[in-house]
C-alpha cells in the first residue's frame, strides 16, 4: 500500500484526507502528517497504518479533552470523567492526561484557586461547602485544606447575605424572626455555620435598619 494523495479537508483546513494506492484511506489531523512525516509515495505498511490510526484516536481524544477545557478550567478529575462519559477507551485516557500535563493545561491547583476566586465573586460560599465542592471535583484534601482559608468566612457571610437581606427588608412588615429564619436557612445552605450565620444575620438587619431609618429621616 502506498500514499497517493495527501488532500487538506474542504470543510476543515486542520485535518488531512489520505489517499492509498488512489482509494480514500482515512482523514487525519494535520499535525500528525507533519509528526510522522508521511509523505505522497511513501510505502505504508500495515505497522506504520496501525501507529496512525493510534495517533489519529489519541488525538481526537485530546481535542475533545482541548474543547472541554476551553469553556472553564477543570480538575484532572473532571477532564477524566468527562472523558469516559464520551467512551474514550481507558488505555487512552492516560495518554491524554501526559499531553495536557506536558502543555500545563491541567493543575488542580490552578484549578482550585480559580473555583474559590469565582466562587467569592458570584456566589460566596462557607469553607466547609468549599471545601466539599472542590472535593466532588477530584481536588486532593491537602490542596482544598491549603487554599480555602476559614478565616475569610465572616467576610464571605457578609458578601453572600447582603443581597438576600435587602430583598428580604424591602417586604412591607418583615419582622426579625422572619428575617432571621429566611436568611439563617439562605447563610446555611451556602455552607456557613451556626455562629457566624447568626451574627452576619444581627449585623445585617442592624445595619439595614440603620439605613432606612436614615433615609426616612432625610424624607
Amino acid at each position: 500500500m502506498r500514499i497517493t494523495s495527501l488532500q487538506t479537508q474542504a470543510t476543515n483546513p486542520d485535518r488531512i484526507n489520505i489517499f492509498a494506492d488512489e482509494q480514500f484511506l482515512l482523514g487525519v489531523n494535520a499535525l500528525i502528517v507533519l509528526q510522522m512525516g508521511l509523505e505522497v509515495g511513501q510505502d505504508l505498511s500495515p505497522t506504520l497504518l496501525d501507529q496512525l490510526r493510534s495517533e489519529e484516536a489519541l488525538q481526537k481524544a485530546v481535542d475533545r479533552a482541548l474543547n472541554y477545557l476551553s469553556f472553564r478550567p477543570r480538575s484532572r478529575e473532571e477532564v477524566k470523567r468527562y472523558l469516559r462519559r464520551k467512551e474514550t477507551p481507558a488505555e487512552l485516557i492516560g495518554s491524554v492526561m501526559e499531553r495536557l500535563d506536558r502543555l500545563d493545561l491541567v493543575n488542580d491547583r490552578a484549578f482550585a484557586s480559580f473555583w474559590i476566586e469565582s466562587r467569592e465573586h458570584f456566589s460566596p460560599r462557607g469553607s466547609r461547602a468549599l471545601k466539599n465542592e472542590l472535593r466532588m471535583k477530584g481536588v486532593e484534601r491537602e490542596v482544598t485544606d491549603e487554599l480555602v482559608n476559614d478565616d475569610k468566612d465572616e467576610e464571605r457571610a457578609l458578601n453572600a447575605g447582603k443581597k438576600k437581606a435587602f430583598s428580604l427588608v424591602r417586604i412591607p412588615g418583615i419582622d426579625y424572626a422572619t428575617f432571621r429564619t429566611r436568611l439563617g436557612s439562605f447563610l446555611q445552605r451556602r455552607g456557613f455555620g451556626y455562629e457566624i450565620t447568626a451574627r452576619t444575620v444581627r449585623n445585617l438587619w442592624q445595619e439595614l435598619k440603620e439605613q432606612e431609618a436614615d433615609d426616612d429621616s432625610e424624607q
